[in-house]
C-alpha cells in the first residue's frame, strides 16, 4: 500500500468519512484530527466545534484590530468623566490594563457575557441551523452579488 497505515481507500465504515467533504479538508493530509476528537463521527459535535472555531477566530481578529487600532487613532473625549479620564491619556498595549477603571471591565466583561450567552445581535438567532458562520448577511463593500 505505500503507506504505514494501509490505504486510506479501504476504511470505507470509518466514522470519519462523515467529515471528508468538510471545508479546509485539502489533500495530501485529509481530514486531520489528531487528537480524536471526531472519532466518534458525530456530526452534531463536529458543526458545533465549527461553529466555535469560527467565532473564536473572528473575536480574535477583533482583539487584534483592538490592539492595533490606538496606535493611529483614540476616540475624542472622556472614557470616565467622574476621574476625568480621556481616551487620549490611555496607553497603547498592555499598559492600558491597569488605566481602564474597574465599572469599564465590568462593562466589556457584561457585554462578553451577553454575546456568549445570545450569539449577540442575531449571530446565531436560528439555533445555527444555516452554515456555520453564516450570519444571513454580508459585511458592507466586501459583499459580493
Amino acid at each position: 500500500t505505500g503507506s504505514a497505515w494501509g490505504d486510506w481507500a479501504l476504511y470505507t465504515d470509518s466514522p470519519l468519512r462523515a467529515f471528508e467533504g468538510e471545508l479546509g479538508v485539502q489533500a495530501p493530509v485529509g481530514f486531520w484530527d489528531p487528537v480524536g476528537f471526531t472519532k466518534d463521527g458525530d456530526t452534531g459535535a463536529f458543526t458545533r466545534r465549527r461553529i466555535t472555531e469560527i467565532k473564536h477566530g473572528r473575536i480574535s481578529m477583533l482583539a487584534c484590530m483592538g490592539y492595533i487600532t490606538p496606535e493611529f487613532y483614540k476616540f475624542p473625549g472622556c472614557l470616565s468623566p467622574a476621574s476625568g479620564l480621556e481616551f487620549a491619556e490611555i496607553p497603547n498595549g498592555l499598559a492600558a490594563i491597569s488605566k481602564v477603571p474597574g465599572i469599564g471591565w465590568l462593562q466589556i466583561v457584561a457585554y462578553c457575557l451577553y454575546c456568549e450567552a445570545t450569539g449577540g445581535f442575531g449571530y446565531n438567532s436560528d439555533g445555527q441551523a444555516s452554515a456555520p458562520g453564516d450570519c444571513g448577511w454580508k459585511p458592507p463593500l466586501l459583499a459580493t452579488s
